[in-house]
């Protein structure tokens, strides 16, 4: 009995290790087909629904509209009234245009990445997510995976704690986003209508502002 025992142990623990190989396998089969479609990427339109959930005041605020994007370095977040703000980044300058304030506010790259941030998983840093995040691989299913993301101790890489990614298989893009706070708010992103390397509106990375608009420069 004792000697069974030991056999049924031993099994189990080589049994673990065989799935943990196989999932450690999978999961470098998912990021290399992640990082084959952003090399592949040259311009992105999308709509998304956006939730930013509120821990503390148990509150959300859901906003919508639609994203552009063109490689190397141009992004447009375009929100839809109510909540109607225009998030523009050219090159290394980020401009936030409010309407309803009539500001712009202006900051260069890296002071504040909000905008390149909600992008992880689109484009050709796919190829680095392993250099600043542990990535583990959750539920998976025909359509789907999901990853999660977690920024190593030495790595600048995110203000989040976590990031949950939901990758489509035909496109091995994400259709879902969600990112977490230190202070446990949580924002969740889901994407429709992707159109991959078509042609872009004219002039969709200019900011067109009244003459009286006020600048507030960092």
């Amino acid at each position: 009995m004792k000697n069974h025992a030991v056999f049924l142990a031993a099994l189990l623990f080589a049994l673990a290790l065989l799935s943990r190989g196989a999932r450690a396998d999978r999961l470098d089969d998912i990021l290399s087909a992640m990082g084959n479609a952003g090399n592949r990427l040259e311009s992105l339109s999308v709509a998304f629904v956006q939730t930013a959930h509120d821990f503390i005041l148990e509150e959300e605020e859901i906003s919508t509209g639609k994203l552009f994007l063109q490689v190397p370095g141009r992004i447009r977040w375009e929100y839809a009234p109510p909540s109607e703000k225009v998030l523009l980044v050219t090159d290394n300058l980020m401009r936030l245009y409010n309407p309803t304030a009539n500001q712009v506010q202006e900051f260069k790259k890296g002071k504040g990445n909000q905008g390149t941030d909600l992008l992880i998983g689109f484009g050709k840093s796919n190829d680095k997510i392993g250099e600043s995040y542990d990535v583990s691989l959750g539920q998976e299913d025909e359509h789907g995976v999901v990853l999660a993301l977690v920024p190593k101790p030495d790595s600048p890489a995110s203000l989040f704690t976590k990031i949950e990614l939901t990758i489509d298989k035909k496109t091995w893009t994400p259709v879902r986003s969600v990112f977490h706070e230190p202070n446990r708010d949580r924002t969740d992103i889901r994407f429709d209508d992707v159109e991959i390397n078509g042609t872009l509106p004219e002039g969709i990375f200019e900011l067109r502002l009244p003459k009286d608009v006020e600048i507030l420069r960092d």
